[in-house]
């Protein structure tokens, strides 16, 4: 039985092997058909015409790699199985040529032209197709010897095509072969799908392919493209109509419309003149308010002043009265807070004494309870210990119970075990015996059938060991020739590779440098447009500045007229006005003009006089007030000592007058104005250094705050001014040198950037020099790599297959040998193989009678242990009750003797407890009489205090009524400045109204309105009446468009320029329309004369194919030769004139073959592509078929795809197409020169 087992398993692989050989065997007799390309074939040559030279694939459906395919002249066959990929070819030619239908392609979307990818392969992401036409006869009208046609697509559906590498338009490739029957819609390209047009039973469906040989594509191409434009002037011309009837709505509207602005204008013109001449008398006034103002203000703020220095002398006097006072209450406090703590002393050893006492009793009280519980604790501990002695002898009785009951489970158990395991053992020799049955019936039938199997594989191996005995030298040496193939293109391959790396290398480079061009070209002109940006800018503002310093805009009119009149009388002791003398830092500009305020409008003049006749020069001519600083009289105001300590405080910048730049004569003056005044950073800063100082002098912060001497504060928000007389030289200065700086800047800018493009543009050249010159380089690389893997791969099949023919060499050897053992083991076994049937059966009846026993036993047990298993669990569990209850009587036995401990314990402290109690009363009583003597001294220094602080506070009564009359002095005039100041602000605000209304509405400035200024007497209430005049006159006109001069002028002559093209357009229908007209002649023409001679030729061609009989082509309706269908009658030899769809299948389709050769004798084709078009046709009809194919290879180049012998033979060239790789197509050339006899 084991040796039978062991030859069975080893059958398996045996089979495998068997099964590998065979498949060997059939690939072998599959190459040996090749023989058939020893057929002969006349090989015919005709003249040099245009002709089909290449077409190369990359990554086209099936043709994963770069697939390179030689057309020679004469008929080129492409062979190969079904699903090999050799349609793909066909389908390569129509996509390139500018097929756009996916189903015409055999796909559901463009995409799924593009190699999809296999198990070993990845997905491409694009494909590519070329087609290379030999063009030295010039047929195609390009000025090149050969012309290169590709097409691209990308998974996006993106497509590119190519003339001669240089991209083009799909219409370009379509012209380019129109009328030459080259094309997707041509008969160049036939397939079934064409057969089955020209066999369609409407006759409207095959007259495309007609249309192409009779000629007339082009013309109809003309047509379609002169009807459309027609449509489109059609269409351009009903738009002009519907645009000119709009604009004529528009016209008159709009000529309304501009004489209104035209009006407009004028009336606005005219309120021009007076609105700024009401302007420029409103400002003078009110600038001459400002003067008299600015004088009342100072006024009163030097009275101010000495208000504010007297009131400080009385503050100094009331806060050193203040300050005695608050000495003496602290002391006053001490005293009684030191009476306080002594009363309260006493009173709290006192509240000591009661409860240290309270104490004492309460102590004895507990005491007396804790001994009463320890004896009742003694009297339960006893009983506890009674009860668990009990308790432990009743557990001892009941664990003696429980160990006989598991004694008696335990064997019972074991019975039931054995009485199992007989029962099993019964049950497992019964099935066995049965198994045992069944194998050895099974074995013996198998043991034959293997003998008679293996003596049939015995006699194939050895007819197969033979034969590839035979063919073992002829391998060895084509291994060596394709090994040395290997090694040459490899070396070729890494020189190209080589100059590929070097050439990507010097790529990236000129690339980078390229994009660091292209960045600094963008940084450089970013930088030069802000930097004139910024020029303009500053430019503009610098203009405003020379114009405002020019004008003095910004100071009152009496002050520009008293220099201006200076100048005038060449007054050389006016030095000029304050503002325009000081140079103040910038973030020092706002603190200084809040501390000069209208001081920066003083004039300095040399000495009085000077002063003196330009005040009369005011008066005399009612042009306002001004104040003047002559140098000979204004002495400066200082700090002094005391007042500087308040300069070192945080927070203080400094001296307002040591800010200010100024030449040194003018210094006395700055210090008048400002040698008093503080500039601190903040008021947070500036409270504590005028604290400091006695607010006797004025502090003003970086904001603009202002702490007055005296203690008033002025602050808050600030309006921004128009105007920052301060400011303005300095921020002239700074202009012009940053505008001298800028230009300089901007030159060398726009020289950089000039030399930046030119190395840009020399790169760009370099860098596409390098693309072509790399592109080149990769095609060169990618073709050694095709050729070099072609060579590997080719090496590789070929060990692989000497490989497989040395294993299945071994293997056959083996096989065989293990097969003769085999064979007589199973000899053995086959002669001693007998079966006992009685014996068997009777076994099996003795087995079944003791499985029957086994199991009665086994129940009995089984109701043993169920019954023993009850009765040890009643006893555990009464057990686990007594365990429990002498758990409790342990655990209250230990908690009761814990209580007795604790209150031991307790019992010493209380004793401890009352001994430091009786301690503490001793030092109590002590303390009391000590705190009681304390508390009578602290009294009597009170009273002494309360004296002294009476007789200081009626002192400071006295001061502080002198105090609040200087304060109501202070505010009085405080409030005179502050309505003073009020109305200022207020004219002030009044000119600034004036001003931004006159700039938003025409931007003006003052200086600008100064040259609309009427110099005759000007009537203000005379103005202001027409000024409301021409208000009313313009609101009377409504919403006015100002711009309807203007559109009204575009409008008109956007309408003459349309009726111009209106008529323009008319005549260009009536000239398109005459091109139709034509076009359809000249179509009818040739397509007349075109399909008579096709008559013609296909009768002929007819009577060729089918050896006899006739056929006829007919105009279906020939009133209408241009639309109507084209009918085909043929009559066989034989048979009757019937239409096509009446002959049989192989009939129609050499019928159809017919009507295309005779469109080649009408209108040859450079080339043209047959796809299995006689696939239909029968051996006798395939003869005729390939006879005349050979003959008109003669003009016409021939590419077909068969599967048929006969078309095979009269082939000049063969391509096998064939996929050794699943799902990659791989072509194999076969010239048949070297097989012709």
């Amino acid at each position: 039985m084991r040796c039978n087992t062991v030859s069975i398993s080893q059958a398996n692989p045996i089979v495998e092997r068997l099964t590998a050989l065979f498949f060997h065997q059939i690939c072998w007799t599959i190459l040996s058909i090749c023989g058939i390309m020893k057929s002969t074939s006349i090989l015919q040559k005709g003249g040099k015409t245009m002709r089909l030279k290449k077409l190369e694939l990359y990554g086209f459906k099936s043709f994963a790699q770069r697939t390179e395919i030689v057309f020679n002249e004469g008929i080129t066959g492409i062979v190969g199985p079904n699903g090999s990929g050799k349609s793909n070819i066909g389908d390569a030619v129509r996509w390139v040529l500018g097929e756009q239908s996916a189903k015409t392609l055999r796909g559901a979307s463009m995409s799924d032209v593009i190699f999809n990818g296999t198990q070993k392969r990845k997905p491409l992401s694009y494909c590519e197709v070329s087609l290379i036409f030999d063009n030295d006869d010039r047929a195609l009208p390009m000025d090149y010897a050969e012309v290169m046609v590709t097409r691209r697509v990308y998974r996006n559906g993106e497509s590119e095509y190519y003339l001669n590498r240089t991209a083009c338009r799909l219409k370009d490739i379509i012209d380019l072969f129109r009328d030459t029957g080259i094309g997707k819609e041509g008969y160049s390209i036939i397939g079934q799908g064409r057969i089955d047009e020209i066999l369609s039973r409407r006759g409207e469906d095959r007259r495309q392919i007609f249309e192409e040989a009779a000629g007339i594509v082009k013309f109809k191409a003309r047509k379609e493209e002169a009807d459309k434009k027609l449509q489109r002037t059609l269409e351009n011309a009903a738009r002009i109509d519907d645009i000119l009837e709009e604009l004529n709505r528009q016209l008159k509207p709009l000529e309304e419309q501009a004489r209104n602005a035209r009006e407009y204008i004028e009336l606005s013109a005219e309120l021009k003149i007076l609105d700024l001449n009401l302007f420029l008398v409103r400002s003078d006034k009110a600038r001459e308010r400002l003067a008299e103002l600015d004088t009342e203000l100072m006024n009163l703020r030097a009275v101010l002043d000495d208000t504010e220095v007297a009131l400080m002398e009385k503050t100094q006097l009331r806060d050193a009265h203040q300050t005695e006072i608050a000495q003496l209450e602290e002391k006053i406090t001490a005293a009684r807070n030191g009476l306080m703590a002594c009363a309260e002393a006493v009173h709290e050893a006192q509240n000591t004494l009661s409860t240290l006492n309270s104490r004492r009793e309460n102590r004895q009280e507990n005491r007396q309870r804790v001994l009463d519980e320890q004896n009742d604790s003694r009297t339960r501990l006893k009983d506890l210990d009674d009860l668990f002695n009990r308790s432990t002898d009743e557990s001892s009785a009941q664990e003696e119970l429980v160990h006989q009951a598991e004694a008696a489970l335990e064997k019972a158990k074991a019975d039931a075990a054995g009485a199992e395991e007989q029962e099993a053992a019964a049950d497992e020799a019964l099935e066995a015996h049965k198994t045992a049955i069944m194998t050895a019936m099974n074995r013996l039938n198998a043991v034959k059938n293997d003998q008679t199997r293996l003596k049939t594989m015995r006699g194939q191996m050895e007819a197969r060991l033979a034969e590839i005995i035979s063919s073992t030298d002829s391998l060895k040496e084509e291994e060596a020739r394709l090994a040395q193939a290997v090694n040459e293109a490899g070396e070729r391959l890494n020189i190209e590779t080589s100059r590929q790396e070097q050439l990507a290398h010097a790529l990236r480079q000129q690339q980078d440098e390229l994009e660091h061009s292209d960045a600094a070209l963008i940084q450089i002109r970013n930088q030069a447009e802000q930097l004139a940006s910024n020029l303009q800018a500053a430019q503009s503002r610098q203009k405003l500045l020379i114009e405002m310093t020019r004008e003095m805009e910004g100071y009152n009119n009496s002050v520009r007229r008293a220099v201006s009149y200076a100048k005038e009388q060449r007054m050389t002791g006016v030095k000029g006005v304050l503002a325009q003398l000081i140079t103040v830092p910038l973030q020092y500009e706002t603190a200084i003009d809040m501390a000069l305020g209208a001081a920066q409008q003083n004039i300095v003049t040399d000495h009085e006089e000077t002063a003196k006749e330009l005040i009369s020069y005011l008066r005399q001519n009612r042009l306002g007030r001004a104040t003047f600083l002559p140098q000979t009289t204004v002495r400066p105001k200082l700090l002094n000592d005391k007042e500087k300590q308040a300069l070192k405080l945080p927070g203080c910048v400094g001296v307002a007058s040591d800010l200010v730049k100024c030449p040194p004569e003018y210094r006395g003056i700055i210090e008048n104005l400002l040698g008093r005044t503080v500039i601190a950073d903040n008021l947070d800063h500036g409270i504590p250094i005028m604290r400091a100082g006695n607010h006797t002098f004025r502090l003003v912060t970086l904001e603009g705050d202002v702490m007055h001497s005296g203690g008033s504060m002025t602050g808050g928000s600030t309006q921004s001014k128009m105007v920052n007389l301060l400011g303005r030289e300095r921020e002239l200065k700074e202009l012009t040198q940053r505008l001298q700086e800028g230009k300089t800047r901007l030159d060398a800018m726009k020289e950089e950037l000039q030399q930046e493009q030119t190395k840009k543009n020399g790169l760009k050249l370099s860098v596409q020099e390098a693309l072509n010159n790399l592109h080149q380089q990769e095609i060169a690389v990618a073709r050694e790599t095709e050729r070099e893997e072609a060579a590997r791969a080719e090496l590789n099949n070929h060990i692989s297959r000497m490989e497989q023919t040395e294993l299945a060499t071994v293997q056959l050897r083996e096989s065989i040998q293990q097969i003769d053992e085999q064979l007589e083991s199973i000899g053995q076994i086959s002669g001693n193989a007998q079966l006992d049937q009685t014996a068997m059966e009777e076994k099996t009846a003795q087995l079944q009678e003791e499985l029957f026993n086994a199991r009665q036993y086994a129940a009995s047990a089984a109701d043993r242990v169920m019954t023993r298993t009850l009765q040890l669990s009643d006893l555990r569990h009464q057990l686990d009750i007594l365990h429990k209850d002498a758990t409790h009587y342990e655990q209250d036995r230990s908690q009761i003797l814990r209580e007795m401990e604790r209150r031991t314990e307790q019992l010493a402290a209380m004793d401890d407890m009352d001994q430091q109690d009786l301690e503490e009363i001793a030092r109590t009583t002590v303390l009391v009489d000590t705190r009681q003597l304390e508390q009578k001294r602290q009294e009597q220094v009170a009273q002494s205090l309360e004296n002294r602080r009476a007789a200081t506070q009626e002192k400071l009564r006295d001061v502080l009524t002198d105090m609040e009359n200087l304060h109501q002095v202070h505010n009085r005039d405080a409030d005179r400045i502050h309505r003073t100041e009020l109305a200022r602000s207020k004219v002030e605000s009044d000119l600034r109204v004036m001003q931004d209304r006159i700039w938003n509405s025409y931007e003006v400035t003052y200086a600008g309105a100064e040259e609309f200024r009427i110099t005759e007497s000007f009537d203000v209430v005379e103005s202001d009446r027409r000024a409301a005049q021409l208000m009313s006159q313009i609101r009377a006109l409504g919403n006015v468009n100002v711009n309807a001069v203007e559109e009204y002028a575009n409008t008109k002559a956007r309408y003459d320029e349309l009726t111009t093209q209106q008529e323009d357009l008319r005549q260009a229908e009536n000239d398109l329309r005459e091109l139709i007209n034509r076009l359809l002649e000249q179509m009818e023409t040739t397509f007349v004369d075109n399909f008579s001679k096709l008559q013609v030729y296909f009768s002929e061609t007819f009577t060729r194919l089918f050896g006899g009989g006739k056929a006829e082509l007919t105009l279906m309706d020939p009133a209408d030769p241009l639309n109507c269908g084209i009918e085909v009658n043929a009559q066989p030899p034989g048979k009757k004139l019937q239409l096509l769809s009446l002959l049989s299948g192989g009939e129609r389709a050499l019928t159809a073959i017919a009507i295309l050769f005779a469109m080649l004798k009408l209108k040859p084709t450079p080339f043209c592509i047959l796809d299995e078009i006689e696939a239909a046709l029968d051996d006798a009809n395939i003869g005729y078929y390939a006879d005349y194919l050979l003959e008109y290879s003669q003009g016409t180049q021939f590419i077909v795809v068969t599967h048929r012998k006969g078309t095979m033979e009269r082939c000049n060239a063969l391509y096998g197409v064939a996929m050794e790789e699943q799902g990659v197509s791989k072509m194999v050339s076969v010239s048949l020169q070297d097989y012709k006899e």
